[in-house]
């Protein structure tokens, strides 16, 4: 059963499943897949541009413990929690599909190159990698954007993951569209920073009890301090909201296309 949750439809299924099902997606832009937490869910009420992406996405998943608990209560029982660790673990596995090329838009020259060490030492041929560290602000850069883009198309990008953070990531490849070929898109932010073993994830007793947000906080406080603290609560008011406007409700209906999502936005669209 898909679940609908504050308005967005979330995508079934495990990690494995959820990258075959946007791999089998029609190859005509861009299929990203979106990470839920309770962040974006403030951020999608106050960016529209990070909402285009949510709406252009091909899949969304339930990314943290108190979204996936809530679905639950709304009657979602087998809901589940599917995190950007998870999909660039699942990404990342062996075997290497044949003709798999993977460009890595990092948040340091240090994650690309240590992430590209531990690939090439699993087996994964060091030309079928690319990386790049775009500079503060690069998604309003359009210079910049056009020669990230080209570079991703020519690269033969067959699996797009970038790790600088929610809601830029989204946006920009959804403005960038069919510019960057029809790749996978991941956005995991700092779960690529995990994948290259150079930050520490929660242990799974936290992540099971729902308090990773905190094992990442004694990590980075000053960065993560208001995120956690003051904007989260915003998500009560949103929360009574969408329950008076029934939007909280379970659904059964499949999660919007990126093609189906446009036309809505955009009703004379063909």
């Amino acid at each position: 059963m898909n679940v609908r949750l504050f308005d967005i439809a979330f995508t079934p299924g495990s990690a494995a499943d959820i990258l075959r099902f946007a791999a089998a997606q029609p190859a005509t832009r861009p299929r990203l897949i979106v990470t839920a937490n309770l962040d974006h869910v403030v951020t999608l009420t106050e960016n529209a541009a990070f909402r285009a992406a949510y709406d252009g996405a091909v899949a969304r998943t339930l990314d943290g413990m108190p979204l996936v608990w809530l679905a639950r209560l709304r009657g979602a029982r087998s809901a589940r929690r599917v995190t950007g660790h998870d999909l660039i673990a699942a990404a990342l596995a062996p075997p290497w599909p044949a003709g798999q090329r993977l460009y890595l838009v990092c948040a340091t020259e240090a994650v690309g190159r240590h992430l590209t060490e531990r690939l090439v030492a699993a087996g994964i041929g060091r030309e079928a990698i690319a990386t790049t560290v775009p500079p503060y602000g690069f998604e309003t850069d359009e210079a910049y954007s056009h020669t990230l883009s080209e570079a991703v198309r020519t690269h033969g990008t067959t699996l797009l993951v970038l790790g600088v953070g929610a809601p830029r990531s989204e946006i920009w490849v959804d403005r960038q569209g069919a510019a960057l070929g029809a790749p996978v898109v991941l956005a995991v932010g700092e779960a690529m920073n995990v994948a290259a073993g150079l930050v520490p994830r929660a242990p799974v007793f936290l992540q099971r009890a729902g308090l990773e947000w905190f094992f990442r906080f004694l990590h980075a406080p000053r960065r993560l301090f208001r995120r956690y603290f003051v904007r989260s609560w915003r998500l009560v008011g949103i929360g009574i909201r969408a329950f008076r406007k029934g939007a909280s409700k379970p659904a059964d209906a499949a999660p919007l296309s990126p093609v189906g999502a446009r036309a809505r936005r955009n009703p004379d669209s063909c």
